[in-house]
């Protein structure tokens, strides 16, 4: 009886030695609450989350509040992000750590950037203005373009980068006529992006792409054009002798010179668009040598297209004002110089254009 007794005992104190230890958690978790504002008040319905986790996401409430709840303790990121209707958007992403519950009442946001409709439209300009921000920790805005609406950082062009706050414009040069243009800002602090503008788009006007063609500015003819071959030129607006507006140029030189006019400015020619080069053109006097010629073409590296080219006049003439036009097109982007020119003792030249037709 007693050897039972004993037994019993020591088989008690064996179960009791060896019960499971009740399992610790491996972390503990914690809240991470908070308000999000901008210089304008609070900020509904801004995207909150934790490390960008699905289970740690959140949206802000009409006074710009929210809570994610269960996070572990650690160091982790915050992101914030608030997106407008038009694509535009401010975001702030701020390092955290957690080893209780945290309260975070200062995520302020910058007010976005907006784009407004280009100005100053002209053929080969437009101007972007956007407005003033007010992020406390500016670097830098970074304005990206392109020719479809899909536009961002990886898809546009970065055009221009300026480091003052106060600098809220910009003169895009060299475009081509006929063009739509999309336009879309960055604003960036030294972390990196901290929002995205509105995309906006303009295209450049069309007409006439050789600037005075008509030579309705008086005097004005050697701002556009420049003489590569021939001398002794001497040029008049004449008023009496006109196609088209209130002049035309007239060209004297001396019997058996020659001249060719280049335009200062070069023309960059689209595939897929119909071009027209067309000028009026009279002529009176002498042409000697191989110099009797007069036209109006364009120089293309390698080829030319001339619309007119007439040689092999001996005798004193007169040429009646004549209007030629040539329609054509390029399979790829083409740079070409207009020139105009005569080997005649006197030449009038009107309304010279290059211009888009479809």
């Amino acid at each position: 009886m007693k050897r039972l007794l004993l037994y019993i005992i020591l088989i008690s104190i064996f179960l009791l030695d060896c019960k499971e230890e009740p399992t610790k958690p491996t972390s503990d978790l914690y809240s991470v609450s908070g308000k999000v504002t901008n210089s304008n008040g609070p900020i509904p319905n801004a995207k909150v989350t934790v490390d960008n986790k699905v289970n740690w996401e959140t949206t802000t409430s009409s006074t710009g509040e929210f809570s994610i709840s269960n996070v572990s303790s650690g160091n982790h990121t915050l992101f914030v992000k608030k997106e407008g209707q038009d694509e535009n958007f401010v975001e702030g992403n701020y390092p955290i750590y957690v080893n209780t519950n945290l309260t975070l009442n200062n995520l302020i946001l910058p007010i976005p950037v907006r784009l407004y409709p280009p100005t100053n439209i002209t053929q080969t300009e437009m101007t972007i203005i956007w407005n003033k921000t007010d992020a406390q920790d500016f670097r830098e805005y970074k304005l990206y373009r392109r020719d479809t609406p899909g536009l961002d950082e990886t898809t546009g062009e970065l055009i221009y980068v300026s480091t003052s706050k106060n600098d809220t414009s910009f003169v895009a040069e060299n475009l081509i006529p006929y063009e739509t243009y999309y336009y879309r800002i960055y604003l960036m602090n030294e972390f990196g992006r901290m929002g995205g503008s509105n995309i906006v788009s303009e295209a450049t006007l069309g007409g006439n792409l050789i600037p005075d063609g008509g030579f309705e500015i008086v005097g004005s003819v050697y701002d556009n054009w420049h003489e590569r071959w021939g001398n002794q030129i001497i040029f008049d607006y004449d008023d009496s002798v006109k196609v088209e507006g209130n002049y035309a140029l007239k060209g004297h030189q001396v019997y058996g010179n020659f001249t060719a006019m280049f335009l200062n400015t070069s023309i960059t020619l689209l595939p897929g668009k119909t071009y027209q080069l067309s000028a009026w053109f009279k002529v009176s006097g002498m042409a000697s040598g191989t110099n009797e010629w007069i036209h109006v073409d364009l120089i293309v590296p390698g080829s030319g297209i001339i619309i007119w080219d007439s040689r092999a006049i001996t005798e004193p003439i007169e040429i009646e004002w004549t209007y030629k036009v040539a329609f054509f097109s390029v399979s790829e982007v083409r740079t070409v110089v207009p020139r105009f020119g005569a080997g005649f003792e006197n030449y009038w030249i009107d309304d010279i254009q290059v211009r888009v037709v479809e």
